[in-house]
């Protein structure tokens, strides 16, 4: 085939592919929607992205194309005005692409937000969708204009649909339709009142009546995502619930709370539901597949039979679509069981020590270019993991509510422990200071020591030390590719100069005692077992008091506890209660934004912990912004004079990588 030829075979062929593309694209874009509520791996997710804005990109240009068609039609001598006509129906097929799926309105949450610039878009849309058909239609076949009419009206409807949706789940939209909402006057109306019948219920709950349905349990939370609280009495049927069901229903609950927040602000389900939604969604299918009929019962044989090909393949295709679309949406959960993608509330794992001990090379890299931040990361942890630190968070909500909260302040005390109350309560109150420092450096001390202790371990750990592990490495994974949901400020470089010390630490312990072997080249790196062992044993040596250093004192002291004659389990239920009140410090102090962000990317474990919180009363992040009694110490738990003393310290650990950085560009 020639150059000509070639050019000739597109011409003829250009239109057919970009509407055919189209139709691809929307089922491509109709699996993506249900595959993203998972895990999916990167690559995927950047397919769904380009489908996403590449989709209103590839049925704009089909318009036009159709459109400099007819005007280079209309110029020429000859033409066969059946052919324009038959195209025309292309354009409301191409329109009800243009509405996108259902199930992916928003890609992000920054898509609600330009919902204004949707709403011309799609005006737009239309305007030019009519515009095209009213030139092209040369009259003569009235099934076919049927056809046309039938197809375009669920094509004008889808279209403003997207924008009204995107509407609805902007995060200012619903901030507004919440705030005119007043809490229930209904039983308790004061915070006192709440705490004491909170801890009433939870202590005793026989005394709270019978036990409340499913119905009673509110599992569509989005005023939390917002930051709005909730009233007190709908926070107490929640606390009723969640301490009487069983712990596998607690992990449940979670998903459906967090799995009917995703369909809010990411699909149309807000633009559906009710009888209203239902009925137009109905009317919407039924049109398409009446165009179908009129369509068939046209006169086709006037026609080109390649475009009756393509146009019955696009009508069969979009109404099929259409229709799938409503009445599948109860099998989606068994087609995500089938594809044996990570479940959202897997927990991700990040293992400074495992990072240097995979690849030495891979790791300086990642020092320096931090896009590659998440291919450092480990595999989640498997989902028995998530339910167990779930189960874990639960007991230590219904325990600190039995046996700690009484009162508002105890309450508000409580909340702002992480790690504190665990020593306190295991008589380790000499490592508290080692609690004393901004949160972000408490994660990764504490993570160097659980790794420090588990490895020094003298046999094989328990199933407390396994759960440690998990929550050690996700709370570094959120400090290390996610520190703005570990918490507010939260400094991304803390990773990079512990790393940069310890490979520091490294190479002068090297050169000081330099190996046996006659060559100079630098040995194979050791696993993450033997290095961890190698740095503990150099840290002993070394006469440096740096970042790793508070590290090694505080697993020391926690392998102190065993020493007592206690055993390690001691040592490990002290870790372990640590962990659990950090997680949840965490979790409380991250903006429902960024949960409602971290949904649209597959989800955060954290965001399960967040919700968990909530379900079992404690306070939320609109309440402790509120207050207007602040603790001695403030919320963080350090002194001006200690804080002064961390940050002057952090900037001699960061101050290396900044210089590093500077001279490598």
């Amino acid at each position: 085939m020639g150059f000509s030829e070639a050019v000739q075979w597109w011409e003829e062929w250009q239109l057919r592919i970009l509407v055919l593309g189209s139709l691809s694209l929307q089922y491509f874009l109709f699996v993506a929607a249900a595959l993203r509520k998972r895990r999916t791996p990167s690559w995927f997710r950047s397919l769904t992205w380009l489908a996403y804005l590449g989709s209103d990109a590839l049925a704009i240009f089909a318009l036009a194309t159709l459109f400099n068609r007819h005007k280079q039609r209309e110029r020429a001598s000859t033409h066969r005005s059946n052919d324009v006509s038959l195209e025309v129906l292309w354009v409301p097929i191409l329109l009800l692409h243009l509405g996108g799926q259902d199930g992916i309105t928003a890609h992000s949450i920054e898509d609600n937000q330009m919902w204004a610039r949707h709403v011309l878009t799609a005006m737009s849309q239309i305007a030019i969708a009519i515009y095209v058909f009213r030139k092209s239609w040369s009259g003569g076949d009235e099934r076919l204009f049927k056809a046309t009419i039938l197809t375009f009206i669920p094509g004008i409807l889808k279209c403003l649909e997207k924008p009204w949706a995107l509407k609805k789940a902007s995060i200012n939209s619903m901030a507004r339709a919440f705030g005119k909402r007043v809490h229930e006057a209904t039983g308790v109306n004061s915070l006192d009142g709440y705490v004491q019948a909170a801890a009433r219920c939870v202590r005793d709950d026989s005394d709270g009546g019978e036990e409340p349905s499913d119905g009673e349990v509110n599992d569509k939370p989005y005023r939390l995502f917002v930051d709005l609280p909730y009233s007190y009495f709908v926070r107490l049927q929640n606390l009723k619930c969640m301490v009487r069901i069983s712990k596998d229903e607690v992990q449940l609950r979670l998903c459906s709370g967090l799995s009917n927040t995703f369909h809010r602000l990411y699909t149309k389900s807000e633009v559906y539901k009710g009888r209203r939604g239902g009925l137009l969604r109905g009317v919407s299918v039924i049109l398409t597949f009446s165009a179908i009929w009129f369509f068939h019962k046209s006169d086709r044989e006037a026609y080109d039979d390649t475009d009756v090909k393509v146009t019955f393949i696009l009508l069969w295709f979009t109404a099929a679509l259409e229709y799938i679309s409503v009445a599948l949406k109860s099998y989606l959960n068994c087609f995500l069981n089938l594809t044996g993608l990570p479940q959202p509330d897997q927990v991700a794992q990040y293992n400074l020590i495992g990072h240097l001990a995979c690849n030495k090379k891979r790791a300086i890299l990642t020092l320096r270019l931090g896009c590659l931040d998440r291919f450092c990361c480990m595999p989640a942890a498997a989902g028995e993991s998530s339910g167990s630190i779930t189960n874990l968070v639960h007991d230590h909500i219904t325990h600190g509510w039995r046996h700690c909260i009484t009162d508002v302040a105890t309450y508000r005390s409580f909340n702002d422990n992480r790690g504190q109350w665990t020593l306190a309560r295991e008589g380790c109150g000499n490592l508290e200071t080692r609690l004393q420092r901004p949160f972000d450096e408490s994660v990764l001390v504490w993570h160097l020591a659980t790794d420090f202790c588990f490895h020094q371990a003298s046999r094989w750990p328990p199933e407390a030390a396994r759960h440690c592990r998990v929550m050690s490495n996700y709370m570094a994974y959120l400090l290390f590719v996610n520190p703005e949901m570990l918490m507010p400020g939260a400094r991304h470089g803390l990773i990079k100069a512990a790393c940069n010390e310890i490979m520091d630490l490294l190479k002068m312990h090297q050169l000081r005692n330099p190996p046996e072997s006659m060559n100079n080249t630098a040995p194979p790196v050791e696993a993450d077992a033997e290095l961890a062992k190698k740095i503990f044993r150099t840290l002993e040596n070394s006469a440096d008091s740096r970042f790793a250093h508070d590290a090694l004192a505080l697993a020391k002291g926690l392998m102190g506890i065993s020493d007592r004659g206690e055993g390690e389990t001691k040592m490990w239920k002290v870790i372990q209660g640590a962990w659990v009140e950090m997680l949840c410090f965490s979790a409380a102090r991250c903006r429902g934004y960024l949960h409602a962000k971290s949904l649209g990317n597959g989800g955060e474990y954290l965001s399960y912990v967040w919700l968990l919180l909530w379900y079992m009363g404690m306070e939320t992040l609109a309440e402790r912004m509120q207050r207007t009694e602040l603790h001695e110490n403030g919320d963080m738990g350090v002194s001006p004079i200690q804080s002064a003393q961390e940050n002057d310290r952090a900037r001699s650990f960061l101050l290396p990588i900044f210089t590093t950085t500077t001279n490598w560009r």
